[in-house]
């Protein structure tokens, strides 16, 4: 099956942590900064994407009221990130052609209250205007959700995460580069740094039953990934009810997805992560060409269907997964299944303005949103990365799917 997780890991990164001097955290956190054109001084590792937003709002709040511009569609950890902080939110729709919100409608949404933009590159798809909104709106902190987004670059060049005053990175288990957990904050605005240090002194490792786990949901989805598919579901099908009784995946807790329990914030990367890192990003410029490869062959096989449309955008983006939409949300259970027939694994982010769908949706009232919420019901996403290498039947098959849409009934 071609999946989505693990798309630039190797078997041989995961044996890599089990040795290695220390080091190997300090060393990723000047690869990262060397990536992005700063100084290892701006960067910072987390233990997750949402650590490096929390650290932000945190060392950034001024006032009681301050408030926080959300894009209306989104991960439920970013807003959950303002409800643990005490800081009301408002949501703004995306484009009802796009995966992003538009410059115009976070200029029509910002307030003399408006202390935090949360600018999104959903997909990977690169979201531009920041620097003229900055310079209107000098008194609003923008802050980059560049959690799909590693290695992907706006039209200039200019790698996404560089344009706000901050952004947060996310290494989670099926981002283009994976730690298993893990995260990274970085703050391009000099002055805000200290306060941000001060925020993230306190930080420590993940635990070491943490790391055990992480390791081992790695390596879970690295065999779906590449073993076949009958021997992958074979195992999954055996080994699912006792990993899970036994704790042994690692999983975001459901009384995080509802609000009701706090994450623990101030987890740092641990070494042993950081290891399984530091080849990705070597073999990363081959990792990023593949990607933008496969996005093309998706867009040539995808051309003039009837009732899928592309969601993606123009090199040098780099996209995490290639975002499709179909005609009628009543069309994609059958595209899900003429997927999983030709072994691709269909995508469903986002399912919800505030994915995943059934998750608390802090601050948002149904309707506030049309776009995005019109957009989670009709999305799919394709796999894209070393794992997702299409056959030639496959590819076939993908373009007769493409030119014979379902019936649509009821």
């Amino acid at each position: 099956m071609k999946r989505h997780t693990v798309s630039a890991l190797h078997g041989c990164d995961l044996v890599g942590t089990l040795w290695g001097s220390s080091g190997a955290a300090l060393a990723l956190r000047q690869a990262l900064a060397t990536a992005l054109h700063r100084p290892p001084e701006a960067l910072w590792l987390t233990g997750a994407g949402r650590g490096a937003l929390h650290a932000f709002v945190r060392a950034t709040q001024r006032q009681p009221d301050d408030e926080a511009l959300l894009p209306g569609y989104t991960c439920v950890v970013v807003p959950n990130v303002f409800l643990h902080v005490g800081v009301s939110v408002r949501y703004v729709d995306i484009a009802a052609e796009g995966v992003n919100p538009s410059p115009d409608a976070w200029a029509q949404a910002i307030t003399p209250r408006t202390r935090w933009v949360v600018w999104p590159h959903n997909f990977g798809v690169p979201s531009a205007g920041i620097a003229a909104l900055r310079a209107r709106f000098p008194q609003v902190l923008f802050i980059e959700d560049a959690a799909h987004a590693w290695g992907s670059c706006h039209a200039d060049g200019s790698p996404v995460g560089t344009h706000g005053h901050a952004a947060f990175f996310s290494f989670e288990y099926s981002k283009c580069l994976t730690t298993g957990l893990g995260g990274a904050l970085l703050v391009n605005e000099p002055a805000l740094r200290p306060a941000v240090a001060e925020a993230l002194a306190p930080q420590h490792a993940l635990s070491l039953k943490t790391q055990v786990k992480v390791l081992m949901t790695l390596a879970y989805h690295l065999m779906l990934a590449t073993w076949p598919s009958t021997l992958a579901s074979g195992l999954t099908a055996l080994l699912r009810a006792p990993s899970r009784a036994l704790g042994l995946v690692a999983a975001t807790r459901p009384a995080e997805l509802s609000g009701q329990a706090q994450p623990d914030y101030l987890q740092a990367l641990p070494d042993c992560l950081a290891r399984l890192a530091l080849p990705q990003l070597a073999r990363m410029p081959q990792v990023l060409a593949l990607r933008r490869q496969q996005a093309r062959h998706y867009t040539e096989a995808l051309a003039g269907s009837p009732w899928l449309t592309p969601l993606g955008a123009a090199e040098p983006a780099t996209l995490l997964r290639f975002p499709l939409r179909v005609a009628h949300p009543a069309q994609r259970e059958a595209l899900h299944a003429g997927l999983r027939a030709l072994d691709i694994e269909p995508g469903i982010w986002f399912d919800d303005v505030v994915h995943p769908a059934g998750s608390l949706r802090h601050g948002y009232t149904e309707g506030d949103c049309p776009n995005g919420e019109r957009l989670a019901r009709c999305i799919v996403n394709l796999p894209l990365g070393l794992h997702a290498r299409l056959s030639q039947r496959q590819w076939q098959g993908l373009r007769r799917l493409a030119q014979t849409p379902p019936e649509i009934t009821g």
